[in-house]
């Protein structure tokens, strides 16, 4: 059975994180697409699955994307069958940009380099902290707490440029 127009919505849109999708935004052409493809690929060791939430067509599916020429396979495990169809870069390229603003790409580089720079900003021990929980308390929890802040505004620039297949009003 084919993918629906939700499915290939959904494939497109799971496969990224913020940083991802700018980065695959930012490519210059296909070959570069599939270039970056591969190597996502490669990163997550040949394939990756997802189980869709509540409120998402099919909840409780199992959804697995695994490479495929030009392109990935996206197959649906949903209760009333399965789901199956390769999804080209191109294709992939054309849902990502059809609802790119300037204002948009402008809130989705700037969410992920704050981001980055956050994470950089990570110290993994209590390093100058007298103890774990002074390190804990002055560093670790106020460190994490923006940490959110910032990964929730990097998913929601993500969201506005490739929504949910379950409509959600866009934030700008």
């Amino acid at each position: 059975m084919k993918l629906s127009d939700d499915d290939l919505q959904m494939a497109v849109r799971d496969f990224f994180t913020p940083a991802q999708l700018l980065e695959f935004i930012d490519l210059p052409d296909g070959l570069a697409r599939a270039e970056w493809g591969e190597q996502q690929f490669k990163e997550r060791k040949g394939r990756f699955t997802v189980r869709r939430l509540d409120g998402e067509p099919d909840a409780g599916a199992l959804t697995v994307w695994t490479p495929a020429s030009g392109g990935f396979r996206y197959e649906v495990e949903a209760p009333r069958g399965l789901r199956a169809d390769d999804v080209a870069w191109r294709e992939v390229h054309a849902l990502a940009v059809k609802r790119v603003t300037a204002v948009r790409y402008g809130s989705l580089r700037e969410a992920v380099e704050r981001d980055r720079r956050h994470q950089a900003s990570y110290m993994p021990c209590p390093g100058p902290y007298t103890d774990p929980g002074a390190w804990d308390a002055q560093f670790y929890r106020p460190w994490s707490r923006h940490s959110m802040t910032l990964q929730l505004q990097a998913a929601t620039a993500l969201d506005a440029i490739l929504p949910a297949a379950v409509a959600h009003p866009p934030l700008f």
